[in-house]
């Protein structure tokens, strides 16, 4: 998808210190604006919502205007199905033949956010998933992503050698996706001239969100800046754009404290694939810089994962958050894509319950298509990544009605808020409170852990509402 606004780019890229269009501008403000003041809140969201039933009663084309104001009401409630059912239908009038197959991948996986039970999207996406990548054959594809998730994993495992292995095994001499994949890994080991070798060969083909592009101009700004005279924190950028990990942190050891220095130590970590550590860099960079500015927004940290598609607009879309405000708090980020598997700090309204975790987020709610089965499995809450002896908390006060051992949720809890409202809290290392305790909102539940169907230290986290499970994002 194509958004709204265009953004430039100040001279010197790696000083990072980012200008927003005065559009832009304008949409950051008023998302800050309904986010602190519930009466204008409640003006905008009844407008908007009398604004939407008049544009489906009327049968007309949709305007950027209109999807923009949809959207934002939408990020504030979530839970209205007006705004559901007419942000979706603004979309889907959005899906034309003259889009490529990425850029319909992406339309139809934000409609699957809004609607995650309807069986026709799936099975769209189901065809998109081996019809993306040139001539490849079905069984060319699967293999690839076998190869690229083992790759993720060593990578995880800070075994890069073997992780570039594996990521070149797994290209498709028609998939600019799996080449960009390649790029990315190869730069953030100091390996450019291959990255670049690699991007430049995709030339031909369709630049999905311009993210081909943009890696190449960035790496290109983060030489120029070297060869010229760079501060130290403009040095620490550049050599951290270019994998040129030792000296950035030698450099990154002279700079400063200030919010800037948290933000490049949290890159400088990111790269080394040390989640836990980048995110309490993260935060602390939000709290030194925008934490004043933004006391009415939860700041979360997300890990991008393969199924978000590289795009910030469906990230955002994720956490009921604003894209350009997700630029601006981010050092850096001026462009409509993401990089998978790098961090990015999300700061989103609240919805009534309290973030029931300390850590950063690596898996949201919602229908995921495996990529090597070809099978669709619902994820029924939102995966919080945390360090052992952190605890999870009562997102909302109530009852707990469940407090035992289950073979997939390990050691639970199960609260009911209201008749038809419960949250639910999975793999926990030790349970705090007993079956029939009444709780408060923010009392402590567990110690998060890694217990039952789980691969790492981590909370699951749902929520049941009429019966089903719902994505946590409209809570929270």
């Amino acid at each position: 998808m194509k958004l709204k606004y265009k953004w430039f780019l100040p001279a010197l890229m790696v000083s990072l210190q980012w200008n927003l269009s005065l559009s832009a501008q304008a949409d950051v403000s008023t998302f800050l604006k309904l986010s602190r003041d519930p009466s204008a809140q409640r003006t905008f969201t009844n407008r908007v919502v009398e604004s939407v039933k008049n544009w489906s009663a009327q049968n007309s084309p949709v305007s950027a205007a209109q999807l923009e104001d949809t959207r934002l009401a939408f990020n504030f409630l979530p839970r209205n199905p007006i705004l559901r059912q007419k942000l979706a239908e603004m979309l889907e009038s959005q899906l034309n033949t003259g889009l490529s197959p990425q850029e319909t991948e992406l339309i139809q996986t934000e409609l699957l956010n809004l609607e995650p039970r309807n069986e026709a999207l799936r099975l769209a996406l189901s065809k998109l998933l081996y019809s993306k990548h040139g001539k490849a054959s079905p069984a060319q594809i699967k293999h690839s992503h076998t190869l690229i998730n083992d790759a993720f994993n060593l990578w995880d495992e800070q075994k890069y050698d073997a992780a570039l292995r594996l990521f070149r095994q797994a290209q498709l001499s028609e998939s600019s996706e799996f080449a960009v994949l390649l790029a990315m890994h190869l730069r953030d080991r100091g390996q450019i001239a291959e990255a670049r070798s690699i991007l430049e060969k995709q030339s031909a083909a369709p630049d999905y969100l311009n993210m081909r592009q943009g890696m190449l101009k960035r790496m290109q700004r983060a030489e120029n800046s070297l060869k010229g005279a760079p501060s130290e924190s403009e040095k620490t950028a550049a050599q951290l754009e270019l994998g040129q990990i030792q000296a950035a942190e030698s450099a990154w050891k002279n700079l400063p404290d200030s919010d800037l220095k948290h933000w490049l130590k949290a890159k400088l970590l990111e790269k080394q694939a040390r989640y836990h550590e980048a995110a309490v860099q993260y935060q602390g960079y939000y709290r030194m810089k925008w934490g004043k500015a933004f006391p009415d927004l939860m700041p979360v940290v997300y890990k991008v994962q393969l199924e978000d598609l590289n795009s910030l607009d469906l990230v955002a879309l994720k956490f009921r958050s604003s894209p350009d405000l997700i630029r601006q708090v981010n050092e850096g980020l001026d462009q409509d894509w993401l990089e998978t598997y790098r961090m990015v700090v999300v700061p989103m309204p609240r919805h009534g319950f309290s973030w029931p975790t300390v850590g950063y987020v690596s898996s949201h709610f919602g229908y995921r298509l495996h990529p090597i089965r070809a099978t669709w499995r619902l994820h029924e809450g939102v995966d919080i990544e945390t360090l052992p002896g952190i605890a999870a908390s009562a997102a909302s006060s109530g009852q707990v009605i469940q407090s035992a051992y289950d073979k997939e949720c390990g050691n639970m809890i199960r609260m009911q808020h209201a008749p038809q409202l419960q949250t639910v809290y999975c793999h926990g290392e030790k349970l705090l409170v007993p079956k029939g305790k009444a709780v408060s909102m923010g009392q402590a539940l567990m110690i998060t852990g890694n217990t039952g169907a789980s691969a790492s230290n981590h909370l699951h986290f749902a929520v049941r509402w009429q019966g089903q499970y719902t994505d946590p994002m409209d809570w929270l």
